[in-house]
């Protein structure tokens, strides 16, 4: 496009030469004119034609057209440079850094003067207008920078919610909102008289009445019924079949055995018949006598043959002693057992017992005159207790005591270690008795509860507590009588300190 400029330009010197040259040519007449005849002039005789005006404008013409390409030449090397210039840049071979210059505003931010309420002035008497200097105007000054910092979020946190912090003095601030949130929840606790808790460790153990074991009689492969092998878990009733066993022995000792037993059903089919005989005669000298060795006899042979049968038999049945829970199965199809071998352990989920250990025999009689009895598991489950009975025989240096668990929940396992607490009949003591919820360990270690000292101000206090049941804990030491005790949301006060 640049080109095409050039050589418009071009054409445009050309001809603007040539109305040069055509304007300075024979019909331009000079001021002199002798063919021009002025009033008041005399005529002037016409001088001969010369050659010097056509040269005069072959000169200007060859000049008007000596400068017009001279000046397109221009153009078209500037535009040339200048596309060069650009497509060096397109293409990344010209490295030159192109000049930026500084923008500089210089128009000032000023900010709106405040605005100031000012009372109105009195009004003043009406004067004759007099002549008032003009003061001079000075510029408002420009308003201070409003600070950009960021704010910080803990501080705009505490102005829109409410949250708990630690005082100075060491009490603990927790707002109403809070306290509703978590559920915190306080009881003012009173000095009382309450019996003495004695801890035993104990476990949990089946009701012997209500648990069973079946045990295989033979050796022999256990193989399923025909509803399936039993699996752990499964609810079982008295006189269900849960399996066989199908004796294993040699083919030599089958067969002896086999050969064993024909040989004592002839001997006792010999006996019977010359029993039968000897009773039919009546003049057999100590016929009484002969008939009972031959009995006698019979009968010891019928007994050999018994201990030998369940040898040839197929199977053995394997019977539920009573009803419950597969609790324990080590049965397998096809797994070789010996006799005596526990295969099934049923267990009735609803008869449970509690066994405990008394390091003396005083304890373990004292254990049957006590108020009330628990245990709590080691997930703080409570069980509620009644005495069954102690032994005479110490056992590992301690007397098992037995406890029935009353309504006992779902979910307990046998062996599940307890911890029993007997509350005497004869022997008290005082102190503040609260929920077993308020009790919770401190940073340091130690036991505290947490009292409300004002609506919204908590304090941790140390104290020495002593076990009453399941449920419930004695503060020997610590809390005052009358004081707010936190029972319920300890956790989110510990989480403060």
């Amino acid at each position: 496009m640049k080109i095409r400029a050039a050589l418009s330009l071009l054409v445009l010197a050309a001809v603007s030469s040539t109305s040069a040259w055509s304007a300075a040519g024979p019909s331009r007449l000079p001021a002199d004119d002798p063919d021009t005849v002025l009033p008041g002039r005399p005529a002037i005789p016409a001088p001969r034609p010369t050659a010097a005006p056509a040269a005069a404008g072959g000169y200007g013409w060859g000049t008007g057209l000596l400068w017009g390409a001279v000046g397109a030449v221009q153009t078209v090397y500037s535009a040339a440079g200048e596309f060069l210039y650009e497509a060096s840049y397109v293409l990344g071979t010209n490295r030159t850094p192109v000049p930026r210059p500084v923008i500089t505003d210089t128009v000032a931010d000023i900010a709106p003067p405040p605005e100031v309420h000012r009372a109105p002035a009195p009004a003043e008497p009406a004067s004759p207008p007099a002549e008032v200097a003009s003061a001079p105007v000075t510029a408002p000054a420009a308003a201070e920078p409003v600070r950009t910092d960021a704010i910080d979020p803990g501080l705009l946190a505490g102005f829109v919610y409410d949250r708990g912090a630690r005082r100075p003095d060491g009490s603990f601030f927790l707002p109403k909102p809070l306290q509703r949130l978590f559920d915190v929840r306080t009881s003012r606790v009173a000095m009382t008289e309450v019996p003495i808790t004695m801890k035993l460790p104990g476990r949990i153990v089946p009701d012997p009445r209500f648990h069973g074991q079946v045990a295989a009689g033979v050796t022999g492969r256990v193989e399923p019924p025909e509803t399936g092998m039993p699996i752990l878990g499964q609810a079982v009733r008295e006189g269900d079949i849960l399996g066989y066993i199908t004796p294993t022995i040699g083919v030599l000792d089958r067969t002896q055995t086999r050969r064993e037993v024909a040989r004592l059903t002839t001997d006792i089919r010999i006996e019977a018949e010359s029993l039968e005989i000897l009773k039919q005669f009546s003049f057999v000298p100590f016929r009484d006598g002969k008939i009972y060795q031959a009995e006698q006899r019979l009968a010891g042979l019928r007994r050999e043959r018994e201990m030998l049968l369940p040898l040839l038999r197929t199977q053995e049945t394997l019977r539920a002693p009573t009803s419950g829970i597969i609790s324990l199965s080590t049965a397998i199809a096809g797994r070789i057992v010996q006799p005596g071998e526990a295969i099934f352990t049923i267990v009735d989920p609803r008869k449970l017992w509690v066994e405990a250990d008394a390091p003396d025999p005083i304890a373990a009689t004292n254990a049957a005159h006590t108020a009330t009895a628990a245990a709590t598991t080691p997930e703080g489950q409570t069980l509620n207790l009644t005495f069954v009975g102690s032994g005479l025989i110490s056992r590992q240096q301690s007397t098992p005591v037995l406890f029935r668990i009353d309504a006992p929940p779902d979910g307990l396992q046998i062996g599940r270690p307890v911890t029993v607490a007997l509350q005497s009949e004869t022997r008290s003591q005082r102190g503040l008795a609260i929920s077993r919820a308020a009790l919770t360990t401190g940073g340091d270690g130690v036991q505290e509860v947490w009292e409300q000292v004002e609506p919204e101000v908590f304090e941790p206090r140390v104290v020495r507590i002593v076990d009453l049941d399941g449920a419930r804990i004695l503060i020997a030491e610590g809390v005052k009588d009358g004081a707010r005790v936190v029972v319920s949301g300890v956790r989110i006060l510990a989480q403060l300190q």
